[in-house]
């Protein structure tokens, strides 16, 4: 069991890493670089929930019994010059994770465990919000 509470401990230092580094970092660059007030608007919402979320898995992480130490600075960098192709990925990323958790860690976080479906759902939702703008949307060059 201890084992296991290690391996959860590791996992939520990766969603956190997502959601504080990856996302935040993403989501802000895209701000800054699309010129669509709706688009705009989307990622602001998609920057002010992952803040939420971020707070959210520190206080869970509380809970357990640890701290996450924040994560290094991420340069993000765009493989696809659509903006919201890689957002999409990593929204679905971060949906597939809490999932995750929530199913193999259920007996560990008890009733913590609908914390993370609702990080799922909340994701999933996302995903749905900028699925719109993929394969559409082209970085300023």
């Amino acid at each position: 069991m201890e084992d296991k509470i290690l391996i959860l401990k590791g996992i939520i230092e990766k969603a956190y890493r997502i959601e504080a580094g990856f996302e935040n970092e993403a989501y802000f660059h895209g701000f800054i670089e699309v010129l669509d007030d709706e688009q705009k608007r989307v990622l602001l919402k998609l920057i002010m929930d992952s803040e939420k979320h971020k707070i959210t898995l520190e206080k869970l992480a509380k809970i357990l019994g640890f701290e996450l130490s924040k994560p290094e600075e991420i340069k993000f960098s765009y493989d696809d010059k659509r903006i919201f192709n890689e957002i999409y990925e990593l929204e679905i990323t971060a949906k597939i994770l809490y999932e995750q958790i929530s199913e193999r860690f259920a007996d560990i976080l008890g009733e913590n465990v609908e914390i993370f479906k609702e990080l799922a759902r909340e994701e999933e939702m996302h995903a749905k919000l900028v699925e719109k703008y993929v394969d559409r949307t082209l970085r300023i060059v």
